[in-house]
């Protein structure tokens, strides 16, 4: 099953909830062992994602960093 996608890439520009706020309410809706992946371009929000992930029992999986911005893979641990 492909992971489901959450591009922060333009969250610098929004108002409203924050880059961390829209991960764990995207993490929230996971089934145990489905995957999140987050795409950014800030890295202040890739460490700010990795902490909170290690407090919520989760998993990062993947790093990539390319041209397109900084992508991390979450997983929710199995039930």
């Amino acid at each position: 099953m492909e992971p489901r996608r959450l591009d922060l890439t333009s969250s610098d520009d929004d108002c409203g909830d924050s880059a961390l706020g829209r991960v764990r309410h995207a993490y929230a809706s996971l089934a145990p062992g489905d995957r999140l992946e987050v795409v950014t371009r800030v890295a202040e929000q890739v460490f700010g994602i990795r902490a909170w992930s290690r407090k919520a029992g989760g998993e990062v999986i993947e790093e990539d960093r390319g041209a397109g911005g900084i992508r991390l893979v979450l997983r929710r641990p199995p039930a």
